[in-house]
């Protein structure tokens, strides 16, 4: 029997362990995966968002943060917690211990779409973690990941994080977004996060800040 992931929340918990106990799908970290499908984005989010197993209505909620994350390859293990939004603000009840809502207004333009789930854009994940994160050395490293695996727009990053100024931690978010751009390009001291980032061009190979000589 071929099942797909997409036909996975039509499935009640015990059926899914069939499937389990069967050798048609394994558990990562308590989330059920079909064997059949390719790996990949889509997979992942359905694997997060179905059925009972998030407690809501899926097309209300999006995979944001740690759990976006992951979705789109950054890291290779799903996070112990799954992070979720609701859509254009809608609110979401979940009674699950190892699932966390955040009261954010995720606008559909600031989202992914895998079949009819969601998922945060690179940019918007950049922005939340740069946000959220409660240690520098996480965020650098999850911006880092997510930089190499994505190539997320840093400016666009950064623009959502001016246009959510009501939301904590906005000084903290664009300086950790300009400290993770800074590396990338190997100019620490020409970034000033809090004003905003100059664009950059490259020179046989080498990232320059535009209207800066370049050494011949």
């Amino acid at each position: 029997m071929r099942v797909h992931t997409s036909e996975l929340s039509e499935f009640s918990p015990a059926e899914r362990w069939a499937l389990v106990r069967d050798g048609h799908a394994v558990v990562v970290q308590g989330i059920i995966c079909i064997l059949d499908t390719v790996s990949g984005p889509r997979l992942r989010l359905d694997a997060l968002l179905c059925g009972d197993h998030l407690g809501v209505a899926h097309e209300d909620a999006v995979a944001i943060e740690q759990s976006a994350l992951w979705v789109l390859g950054a890291i290779s293990v799903p996070p112990r917690q799954l992070c979720i939004a609701g859509l254009d603000g809608v609110r979401l009840y979940v009674g699950k211990a190892r699932t966390h809502v955040r009261e954010l207004n995720i606008p559909r333009t600031d989202c992914l779409t895998f079949g009819s789930r969601l998922v945060t854009t690179p940019e918007r994940t950049a922005a939340d973690i740069a946000r959220y994160s409660s240690d520098d050395d996480c965020a650098f490293a999850d911006l880092t990941a997510l930089a190499q695996r994505t190539g997320y727009r840093n400016r666009h990053a950064l623009a959502i994080v001016g246009r959510t100024v009501h939301l904590p931690f906005a000084k903290r978010a664009r300086q950790r977004l300009g400290a993770a751009l800074a590396h990338a390009v190997g100019v620490v001291d020409a970034v000033d996060a809090a004003n905003g980032i100059e664009e950059s061009i490259k020179v046989a190979g080498v990232a320059h800040f535009k209207n800066k000589p370049i050494e011949s």
